[in-house]
């Protein structure tokens, strides 16, 4: 082929393409149109907005909500540190008030024993017969143990006698009695238990 032949070619007249008729269908009533891509890409687009809007709204909204309630955690943290700090405080005072209050008791009951005792100890001195006399006490709660001398066996019954009349005295009872020899003399040596009250 040459080259005019070419150029003739592209010359011709092309025909004209027919027209394709659209058919137009007419909908109706009540009827929806098909779905279109290329006419419902503006609404899709405007729909995926709202939604992203409406998502992002919502995070934002509970993003303050959390750190609104951390604020309220943080300060409430803050005061239970405080508030135990003086819950530890009470813990000790309420110890040393029992301490206290323990050390108040021993105190009145010592002051209470103690009149009872001195009572005692002023009627012990009647209540020695002659030929007997005490070497040593001992004291212990509400039980006062006496260790002494007589001269006779008669003389530890008397004095018996003569601790169970005293009103401070709930009980009286003999430990022992033994002869023993006390500066070349025979001596009953004894020991007695006494209760006060």
């Amino acid at each position: 082929m040459n080259r005019a032949e070419v150029v003739g070619i592209n010359l011709l007249k092309r025909e004209a393409k027919k027209p394709v008729a659209r058919r137009i269908r007419e909908r109706r009533p009540g009827e929806r149109r098909p779905f279109s891509l290329g006419r419902d890409k503006a609404v899709i687009g405007v729909l995926f907005l709202v939604l992203l809007l409406g998502f992002g709204g919502y995070y934002l909204k509970l993003d303050r909500t959390i750190r609104a309630k951390e604020r309220v955690l943080a300060k409430k943290k803050a005061e239970l540190k405080k508030l135990e700090r003086v819950y530890a405080r009470i813990r000790i005072l309420e110890a040393r008030k029992q301490e206290l209050q323990r050390m108040v008791k021993v105190i009145e009951t010592l002051s209470l024993g103690r009149d009872s005792v001195v009572k005692f100890f002023e009627k012990l001195e009647g209540a020695l017969p002659e030929n007997s006399w005490l070497s040593s006490y001992r004291l212990k709660g509400k039980e006062v143990q006496l260790v002494g001398y007589s001269l006779e066996d008669n003389g530890v019954a008397d004095l018996m006698e003569n601790l169970s009349h005293i009103k401070e005295v709930s009980h009286c009872k003999l430990k022992y009695i033994k002869e023993v020899g006390l500066a070349g003399i025979r001596v009953r040596q004894f020991a007695l238990t006494t209760l006060l009250k």
